[in-house]
């Protein structure tokens, strides 16, 4: 997918004709992935000859699927949700930056995959990952996402986001009063404790540890997750968590 976005983009030149709202707002997505950097929505409407309230319009779609970002200055970046339409898109983003060298110190610690997970329109897109280099190993791929419901990573993104959102989430994939009430109060635990643990969750026989990346503002930026066989985790889970959590917190010492 990722040469077909970029292919179009080849061929969508400036002068492109955008008939229908679809085609507008393709156009904005595909310019801000051949921007070079943060875009603002004035010089995208100039761009793009679109009338500016088109194109804030057309960038509260692209928000709220995901597929674009707001970068706290009024600029516009492609969004963690392109990752599904790109397997192998790698996103320049200062958090892939920081993450990729502690990744692999992770991955090399422990011998297991491990990966960097964001939120983004109520799943969990992993957007980094460094596979295990032993023959059996869990499957997971760059670009893989999973329901904001079950796993460590889950788990462990909806307990550090404001509970209102968190509720509101669940409450979207059909989980009502009572079992949210549950949620909630795990949630309380996975904070208190600064990690979440499954196993067998999404798959059979796999285990997995996950921690929350916390910026110098105490905003969640993700989620570091490590994930194994169970039979191999279970001997070593106190290392495994207490690894993945260093791992954790010595990013989040880093984003500002």
């Amino acid at each position: 997918m990722r040469n077909c976005v970029h292919h179009a983009a080849k061929s969508m030149g400036p002068k492109m004709n955008d008939n229908t709202p679809t085609d507008r707002l393709l156009h904005i997505l595909v310019t801000l992935g051949q921007a070079g950097e943060a875009i603002s929505a004035r010089a995208l409407s100039e761009q793009l000859g679109q009338p500016l309230s088109s194109t804030y319009r057309h960038l509260k779609t692209l928000l709220r699927w995901g597929l674009a970002e707001e970068n706290g200055q009024g600029r516009y970046l492609p969004g963690p949700a392109c990752l599904q339409l790109a397997k192998k898109f790698d996103r320049e983003a200062v958090l892939v930056t920081l993450a990729k060298p502690e990744l692999r110190r992770l991955a090399e610690l422990s011998q297991e995959s491990v990966a960097l997970m964001v939120p983004s329109n109520g799943q969990a897109i992993c957007i980094e990952l460094v596979d295990s280099p032993q023959p059996l190993r869990c499957c997971y791929q760059k670009g893989l996402a999973q329901p904001l419901l079950v796993g460590a990573s889950a788990r462990v993104l909806l307990a550090h986001m404001d509970p209102a959102h968190s509720l509101a989430l669940l409450h979207s994939q059909g989980i009502e009063d009572e079992p949210c009430a549950d949620y909630l109060r795990s949630f309380v635990a996975i904070r208190a404790q600064g990690y979440a643990v499954s196993v067998s969750e999404i798959d059979d026989g796999i285990w997995g540890v996950s921690a929350p990346l916390i910026d110098s503002r105490q905003r969640l930026q993700g989620a570091i997750s490590l994930m194994a066989p169970a039979f191999r985790a279970h001997p070593r889970s106190e290392r495994l968590i207490r690894w993945t959590q260093d791992i954790a917190l010595r990013l989040s010492a880093r984003l500002d």
